[in-house]
């Protein structure tokens, strides 16, 4: 029994993505936007101070690296460009749900999280606090792009 559960068992990656959604659904009902939205993006600082980044010298340096700690959360890859005065982070294959009337919320809401990740892992590598991780776009069913630039 004990070599069936080590070798043939694998978690259900959607289970946590229920359990999440469910969270966020009441938040969503109970809460401000904004409170829901600070919320989320303090969680994903708190996944970020879990899961840190390695020290790294440059921008593809911390694009691997980052690459390799979503690909272990299971929250997909990203592209991380220079676009001088500010980075570019376009991210594929979010968590997707099959919850018609929610999709789009769900996929705001997981970005907020997103954020507070990517905004803690730069500070993890020196960025300064003027820099701050924004959400530019939003495409369904799984992809966003975030810059991470001066916020005016």
């Amino acid at each position: 029994m004990k070599s069936y559960f080590s070798t043939s068992y694998k978690q259900n990656e959607n289970g946590y993505i229920e359990i999440l959604l469910q969270i966020i659904k009441m938040m969503n009902i109970n809460a401000s936007n904004r409170e829901v939205n600070d919320f989320l993006f303090e969680v994903g600082v708190n996944l970020a101070n879990k899961h840190a980044v390695k020290n790294v010298d440059s921008l593809s340096g911390l694009h691997l690296e980052i690459n390799d700690i979503l690909t272990k959360m299971g929250f997909g890859v990203c592209q991380i460009e220079d676009a001088d005065n500010h980075v570019i982070i376009k991210h594929h294959d979010l968590p997707v749900i099959d919850d018609g009337d929610f999709k789009n919320k769900w996929l705001q809401y997981f970005s907020v999280i997103m954020c507070g990740l990517y905004n803690s892992w730069f500070r993890q590598t020196g960025a300064p606090v003027e820099l701050v991780c924004t959400i530019k776009e939003i495409i369904a069913p799984s992809d966003a792009v975030f810059e991470f630039k001066r916020v005016k």
